[in-house]
């Protein structure tokens, strides 16, 4: 007996001690053999925040052979609903059985989440029981030893992006500091002109150091035109920021007394002199001459009542994100060689930081986003929830939920391949946006369950837009090369405060009224029957009857 708590507590500090994959993956192959008789191993981690296996190695015989078996595991939706002490086992083509045995996280916080599943095969007697290998593995610490060494996988690898992006950035410091110093040499080497071109480097200075202090956009451009237009003395400076008349965001400075003129860029004259000066790629002088030779096309410039004006695009990658538009001036009457080569520079310090900044909102709408089908992801939805839940009952409103599940996802994928399945999906996620009021939360709760939170709405009016949103699903049609069928998808209902009174309990029980739907038929919609306490009803507040379901591949 104290040999065997040797043993194990021997190989549990193995296993804990060794935070690299590949490593672990072997002290788990080498000592399973003598466990439970495998000779082929693998190790699936699962990535709770992308709802999948992310790493899966293997170690022992035939690792070929194991790393397709997991790839048939991770792509097995039933995987993922293993509770904690169920082992999955299923026969291979050879007749050997393999075995699935997940681990979850036993922590407070962690809600019970999948940390890690190991496969094992190739056993070189007769296999043993899923309940014998179940009490020999609880003896040992897999689970921590899986859970530490994936989380210091995790932490190694966003540690390498962060000082990637780092670096990346400290070059495109270093590229401005750069430029600016050279501009600062152009501008200081000629004494005639000395005490404007500190003028200028202060300019820069201010403008370089904007764009590298502030982390909102808005803030950088605001402060842009101001420094430009009031270093240069002028009537008016303008940013448009876009690239085309209808994404276009103008910042304005105007000198004392001056009123705001931003809105003529709205009008139609201003419209096609917006679309004009944003298709140049290079400076664009209006002077008073060129003005006065073609007053007809110019008619905008004209209106403005400018004697000279500037326009000098704000380009990356041969690529127009704003211009920058200058008008009149105090100083003098004519932009010269060297204020448009200076106003050029200002334009390329400005360009980094708005595609920055651009990307920056890119990654947020993506971290939020559902990639397949455009909604909002489940960590957003799972926010939205309590948030919208406390508002409700803050204010003791109503709120209702709406949980959707495309039918017969499984025969779908089967039938048609995953592609098709997928094309289902994203059908759904159209449809549930498009459907859905501005105020509603539409959400992809994971695989081919979706969510619509209702904020401020009651248990009629939820069921009501729900058989509204199944009738819409059903119409869709998708079509192959040699099939075509319409898809059909199950509703669960419930509301604030007649069915709960916590968010959680207000998702369970919209699940369980999705559950109901699923065994009367499938495409239909059931409202849940319960009460906040957990005793049924005395009388369901609103029932849509079933309608019968679709059958796939029907055209």
């Amino acid at each position: 007996m104290t040999h065997h708590l040797e043993k194990s507590a021997n190989l549990s500090q193995k296993m804990l001690s060794q935070l690299d994959l590949e490593a672990l993956c072997q002290i788990i192959g080498e000592h399973l053999v003598e466990l439970v008789g495998c000779q082929s191993v693998g190790c699936m981690f699962f990535d709770a925040d992308m709802e999948s296996f992310a790493d899966c190695l293997s170690a022992g015989k035939n690792q070929s052979t194991m790393e397709k078996l997991m790839a048939d595991f991770a792509d097995e939706p039933d995987l993922l609903e293993l509770k904690d002490g169920e082992i999955s086992e299923q026969s291979l083509k050879n007749g050997q059985p393999a075995f699935v045995m997940p681990f979850f996280d036993q922590d407070e916080e962690s809600e019970n989440e999948l940390v890690a599943c190991i496969v094992m095969s190739d056993f070189k007697k007769t296999p043993p029981q899923a309940t014998e290998i179940k009490e020999t593995l609880s003896q040992f610490e897999f689970c921590t030893a899986l859970k530490n060494a994936f989380k210091h996988t995790e932490l190694v690898r966003e540690n390498e992006r962060l000082r990637n992006s780092y670096d990346e950035i400290e070059n495109k410091t270093s590229s401005l500091e750069e430029q600016t110093r050279r501009l600062i040499h152009d501008l200081t080497a000629r004494d005639s002109i000395r005490t404007v071109h500190v003028e200028r480097e202060r300019l820069v200075y201010s403008i370089s150091n904007t764009v590298r202090s502030s982390l909102r956009l808005q803030d950088v451009l605001e402060s842009a035109v101001k420094l430009i237009g009031s270093n240069y003395s002028l009537n008016y400076c303008h940013l448009l920021h876009g690239n085309d008349f209808h994404s276009v965001v103008v910042y304005e400075y105007a000198s004392t007394d001056l009123p705001s003129i931003k809105d003529s860029f709205l009008s139609e004259e201003g419209q096609l002199f917006t679309q004009y000066i944003l298709s140049q790629k290079s400076p664009t002088h209006f002077d008073q001459n060129l003005i006065d030779s073609d007053p007809e096309n110019y008619r905008f410039i004209k209106s403005l009542n400018l004697r000279s004006g500037l326009s000098v695009p704000i380009i990356m990658r041969d690529h127009v994100l704003g211009v920058l538009f200058l008008q009149d001036s105090a100083v003098f009457e004519d932009f010269s060689i060297d204020d448009i080569s200076l106003i050029g520079s200002l334009a390329d310090n400005l360009a980094p930081a708005i595609e920055n900044a651009e990307l920056h909102k890119e990654i947020e709408t993506q971290a939020v986003t559902d990639g397949l089908t455009g909604v909002s992801n489940r960590r957003s939805f799972n926010d939205s929830l309590t948030r919208e839940f406390d508002r409700a009952k803050r204010y003791n409103q109503e709120l209702s939920l709406i949980v959707v599940d495309l039918d017969f996802l499984k025969k779908i994928n089967d039938t048609y391949g995953h592609q098709t399945g997928d094309e289902a999906i994203k059908n759904i996620g159209t449809v549930l946006a498009a459907s859905s009021r501005s105020t509603d939360i539409t959400a992809r709760y994971g695989g081919e369950e979706f969510c619509v939170l209702l904020p401020n709405t009651g248990a009629v009016m939820a069921v009501e837009l729900a058989e509204r949103l199944r009738r819409r699903i059903n119409d869709c049609k998708i079509e192959g090369q040699d099939f075509s069928f319409n898809i059909s998808a199950s509703l669960g209902v419930s509301c604030f405060p007649i069915h709960a009174d916590s968010a959680d309990a207000l998702f369970l029980r919209a699940d369980e009224a999705l559950y109901k739907a699923k065994q009367e038929g499938r495409n239909c919609v059931r409202v849940s029957n319960m009460g906040p306490d957990g005793i049924p009803l005395p009388a369901v507040t609103t029932e849509i009857a079933s309608a019968s379901p679709q059958t796939i591949g029907e055209t």
